[in-house]
Formats: structure tokens, sequence, C-alpha cells
């Protein structure tokens, strides 16, 4: 039995600590060390800050100070540093070795990053030197199941989570004492193993009986820490990757929120090209209206693309843009429009009946550099800062309507042993919630459902006939395009924190057209 992770967070984002370094102790509200338990001698451990500098800081002349602070004078002197990213974020990565009378030859890492506000994140390892591959692999784990922050967390909530730190570490301490781990010990959706648990729940011994309810699936791994994603790849989260002078956008101009791309050839070199989806070329989606509404981008192989970056100013200056937007009056003549001190932004209507911003002048309000011009979001809430790449990897889903149909109709199996396999069977395929320890992972193709066990390919299908989609009433007809999970390490969540499930007509991805996509929550 696996004992429940404690999530800590900080301003910024939430962390677990890996399995291998349980024992997590809160020295300041945003200063965690992390250790295994039971200790058997002072390292290997892990290091977590965040603090706010209050001016602009350098990260290559930061990251040896910083790293006297978290680690220790005894630390290396001497780094090797690279580029890294970290939830979208610039940062560095730096390694070394120091040799002292009292500890021997030590080996020490830091991620130093660039947070909002000239705040600081420090991610640290240090151990012996015959334990670095261990410490430095078990630091990679930790860093990919970091998820950031979307709301502003209080002094309060971090007060709380400090002095109650001791109840935390006694239940995980009891937990492991007890013999529970933190590891998840369901197989990987490809083993063999599935078949046969899933014939059991269908009343039938061989794995055989099951082979047919599975269907081919890419999975879409977040990863949140490593190099920058190149121009192009596959993200979610953060801006997007654009040809010149294309955005989808409403009726005054403002742009609508990017939510993720996918790089179809990524998912065609994992073993060729899987059914309906396009070989290359890049999706790019942008959702609007609460979310229930996407638009896409088609960008064919060897077009140029410019990468839009997404700042915290943009996000806090499109709330009053839209309130802008909100209020104005359909009579309005073109020209500037009113401003009143402590507005963040100014506006001027155009002849066309968009709308074109600007930072407010004052630089007491501004959010960004005062007057310049910025385009705003549409609707700041699916919007996020903060963004990981995707990594496509070959996977597997089952149809668990159609195998509820047969127990049914054969009056053999059980339902509830169905549904408890088809539950663990979930949890292997997509993982748990980005910040409980493993990266957040998504789908592609395959079979997926929504609240109450409905099959998403039935409910597109009973929304194409409401739309009057004569040729899409078949639910055969339409594909899962995207499956995205709730609890990205992007920090985005979705109505209520429910999964949102994009599907498609086959015959439209396959000849590249998107219009009649539908989006369901679940």
């Amino acid at each position: 039995m696996a004992y429940r992770l404690q999530r800590w967070m900080t301003r910024d984002f939430v962390f677990t600590a890996p399995p291998a370094f349980p024992d997590v102790v809160a020295l300041q509200p945003e200063r965690f060390f992390l250790r295994p338990y039971p200790p058997d001698r002072e390292h290997p451990s892990l290091f977590v800050m965040a603090l706010d500098k209050g001016e602009p800081w350098d990260l290559d002349e930061s990251l040896a100070p910083i790293a006297v602070d978290l680690i220790g004078a005894e630390g290396p002197i001497d780094w090797s540093i690279a580029p890294v990213q970290v939830l979208g974020r610039e940062g560095r990565y730096g390694t070394g070795i120091s040799s002292s009378r009292k500890a021997g030859e030590e080996a020490a890492g830091l991620t130093l990053v660039r947070g909002r506000g000239n705040r600081i994140w420090a991610f640290g390892w240090r151990s012996a030197v015959s334990d670095r591959d261990m410490a430095e692999r078990h630091f990679g784990v930790f860093m990919q199941g970091l998820q950031a922050r979307s709301d502003r967390v209080g002094e309060k909530m971090l007060l709380s989570q400090y002095h109650g730190q001791e109840k935390k570490r006694r239940a995980t301490i009891e937990a492991i004492n007890a013999g529970h781990t933190g590891e998840d010990a369901e197989p990987d959706p490809t083993d063999s193993a599935w078949g046969q648990r899933f014939a059991a729940a269908m009343g039938a011994s061989e794995p055989s009986t099951a082979a047919h309810f599975f269907a081919g699936a890419a999975s879409l791994v977040e990863e949140p820490y490593g190099e920058e994603a190149p121009l192009g790849a596959s993200r979610i989260g953060g801006g997007p990757d654009l040809p010149p002078d294309v955005w989808p956008s409403n009726e005054r101009g403002m742009r609508h929120p990017f939510l993720l791309q996918i790089n179809f050839a990524e998912v065609t070199a994992l073993d060729g090209p899987m059914e309906h989806l396009p070989h290359d070329g890049l999706l790019s989606f942008f959702v609007h209206d609460d979310a229930l509404l996407v638009d896409f981008v088609y960008t064919p192989p060897g077009a140029p693309l410019v990468r839009h970056a997404m700042s915290e100013a943009i996000l806090e200056a499109s709330v009053g843009a839209i309130a802008i937007s909100s209020d104005l009056d359909p009579a309005t003549p073109p020209g500037p429009l009113p401003h009143s001190e402590g507005d963040l932004v100014t506006a001027e209507l155009i002849a066309d009946g968009t709308l074109r911003f600007a930072h407010t002048l004052d630089p007491v309000w501004a959010v960004g550099d005062p007057g310049s011009s910025f385009e705003a979001l549409s609707d700041d809430r699916w919007a996020s800062v903060a963004y990981t790449r995707l990594r496509p990897r070959r996977t597997r889903s089952f149809d668990a309507s159609a195998a509820k149909l047969r127990i049914e109709e054969t009056e053999m199996g059980s339902l509830d042993d169905l549904a408890g396999t088809h539950e663990a069977f979930e949890r292997a395929l997509t993982g748990p919630h980005a910040g409980s320890g493993k990266p957040q992972v998504h789908q592609m193709l395959g079979h997926a459902t929504i609240q109450g066990g409905i099959d998403c390919r039935e409910e597109a299908a009973r929304w194409g006939v409401s739309e009057g989609w004569a040729d899409l009433s078949n639910p055969d007809d339409w594909i899962v395009l995207v499956r995205l999970r709730a609890g990205s390490a992007t920090g985005l969540v979705f109505w209520d924190a429910n999964d949102l499930v994009i599907m498609a007509p086959a015959a439209d991805v396959a000849a590249r057209r998107w219009e009649r996509c539908v989006v369901l929550s679940g």
C-alpha cells in the first residue's frame, strides 16, 4: 500500500517529495530540506527555496552565492553551468565537486530560476560522490513533478503550512514505519497483465477476450524541467508558435487564450503515422467563451513560425482590457476612450470596431512598460505564463463502455470489477495530478469517458446531431483529438477541475479540417 504523498507549496509552485526523500523539514515558510528516511547519514539530501530578491539579479552571477546559502559553505567552488527551463521560465543548472576534511569528497547540483517579480527559485541536491547518480536521478524525478501556482498564496497560508509541518512529517514517517511506500505499483498500460485483469472482470479466463477492447493511443507527457522547447515543439501553456500575423481573436481584435500545440511529426516519429492524424504539421489550440469553444491554427511543415511569449504583465493588463471591452457602449465613436487614475491600461476604439491597448503612462499603475502597446487577451482565465513541453509516447486505451455492454448482454463478469480495473488502468494511463510527484500525462486517440461513464464518442455524436451535422450521427465517426487531464503542471484549471476532452470527426482530421470539433468536460 502506498502512503499519501505530501504536497508542499510556495507562493509560486507546488512540490512533492520523491519517495526516496520523503522526510521534509520546512526551515522557513518557503525554504525546505528533504532527506531519506530513515536517515543513515547526513547526505544525500535535496533543497528547495523561494525568496524575494527585491531587485533585478543575474542568473549566472547569483548561482554560486545562492549555493553557499542553500547547500553550505563547504559546497563546490567551481560550477559547471548550463541553461535550463523550469515551467517555461529561464534558469541555470550547475554541478560541482567539493572536498573537505569533515565530509570528504561530495557532489552537488543547483537549479536557479528567475521567478515573477524578481523572485528567486532555487532547487538543489547534495551527496557523496559515490551517491551522485542516485541523488541526481531522484532530483530529476522531483523537478518533473513540479506544478506552477496560478493563484496567489497569502502569508497566512504559508505560515499555517510552516507551523503545521510536524503533523505532516509524523503522518509520513508513521506510514513508512508501517511498511507502506510512496511508489505506484500499477503496471504500464501496454503491459499484458491488463488483458488478464480485464478478461477476469468480464468473466473470462483468456486475455484474448479483452484484446479487441483495447485501442492504440498516444500519451502526451508533461516535461516541466529541462532544455527550452525548440520552436514548433509540442507544448501546453505559455505562448504559441505561430506564422507571422496569425492569432485567432474576437470581434474586438483581442486574442483568444492559447491552450496547447501538438507537433504531429513528433507523434509520427514514435513508430510511424497513427491512423486519422496528419503525419506532420503543427496544430495550435485556442479556447474562448468559457472554454466551451476552441479555435485551431494548423501550420504546415516548413512554414515560418514566431514564438509569442506570455507574461504576467500581459495577463494582468488583459484583466483591465477585458473590463473596458465588456463595458463599451455600442454607440461609442472611434477614438481614445476615457481614462481614469488607477486604470491599468488605456484603449482606443478603431473604426473597424477593434480596440488597441497600451499600458497606462502612470508608472504607479502600469504593470508593463508605461505607455507601451500590448496585445490583450479575450479571456485571462485560460492563459498561463507557465508552460511545459509535451513528450509523445505510444500507449493504448480501453473501451470500458463496450466492455460494460458485453457484461450486461452475456450476464458474465462483474460491473464493479470492471469499474475498479478501469479506474486503475486510467491511473496507469494518465497518472495523478501534477504536483503529486509525477508528471501529468494527457491523451490523444483511443477511448475516453466523461462524468457518469458516458462514452465521449456517443456524446459527440449527440452534439453533432444537435448542430445539424447529419453525417456525424455515428459515434464511430468521432475520435479523441486530445484529452487534457485536470491538474496540469502549468496550473491551468478548467471549470470544476475536470478533464477537458476535444472530440473531432475522424474524416475532418484526416483532411486537416477543424471547425466541427466538440469540447466536452468530465
